[in-house]
């Protein structure tokens, strides 16, 4: 049998599979983290009875390197039940292939170590029990699906992103990730428009109600400003 995904004992002392290398082989589009944190909650995956946390380095030590190249990351130790229920999940040819690749690794691994019959019966029992739950967890998303096909839609046009908004969100943000004050930063900005563009928004005169912002607007010079915060004040939101 071809070795599609590898599977091992990662001292478990059961066969195991990285969800790492399951979520590459099934190329699910959504990030490793958030799709193996929600299928975890979605069906009530046990740590400890379906899976282990681990690092890539512990679920696959081949001569201490990661497989997956770059430096070790959080992984988890997936019980063969659990990869054959996660690959059945996603619904396409890739998870259809990986459920019958664990599948025929099952019967040669019970072949191998003559498991009892009790355990058996047991996994096969476990096994129906989450295709039962599965099947419930996606006649719900459907019947949620066609629920919201009812809800009326509106007909208001969407707002548009002005300048001067982008401009507020990207400092907003920056200053809120980095716990900065936002005085320093739009100082910052100020210099750094006069440094490239020798505007000089402090030598506008303005009223009592307007910000510098307000100056830079009237004055239009919003597209600079937004040139810089944009290329600049860059941040990743957790």
């Amino acid at each position: 049998m071809q070795e599609l995904i590898t599977i091992t004992t990662g001292g478990q002392g059961l066969p195991v599979v990285s969800a790492r290398e399951l979520h590459a082989f099934l190329e699910v589009r959504t990030k490793f983290a958030s799709w193996i944190e929600r299928r975890i909650n979605e069906f009530g995956f046990v740590e400890g009875q379906d899976y282990s946390s681990l690092t890539t380095l512990e679920v696959f030590p081949k001569n201490g390197k990661n497989p997956l190249g770059g430096r070790p990351e959080l992984d988890y130790a997936l019980t063969l039940d659990m990869a054959k229920e996660l690959s059945m999940v996603e619904r396409n040819a890739k998870g259809k292939q990986a459920r019958q690749y664990f599948i025929d690794a099952e019967k040669k691994l019970r072949q191998l170590t003559a498991l009892p019959s009790d355990y058996i019966r047991h996994q096969e029992q476990r096994l129906a029990d989450l295709e039962q739950q599965l099947k419930q967890v996606l006649d719900a998303q459907q019947q949620a699906a066609r629920s919201l096909l009812d809800v009326p839609r509106s007909t208001e046009p969407l707002p548009i992103e002005t300048t001067r908004i982008k401009i507020q969100r990207i400092v907003n943000g920056y200053c809120r990730v980095n716990n900065l004050k936002q005085q320093d930063i739009w100082r910052r900005v100020y210099d750094r428009l006069f440094y490239l563009y020798r505007v000089n928004i402090r030598a506008h005169k303005r009223s009592d109600r307007e910000s510098w912002l307000d100056v830079a607007e009237r004055s239009g010079h919003l597209e600079k400003i937004y040139a810089i915060v944009s290329a600049e004040l860059t941040y990743r939101e957790e």
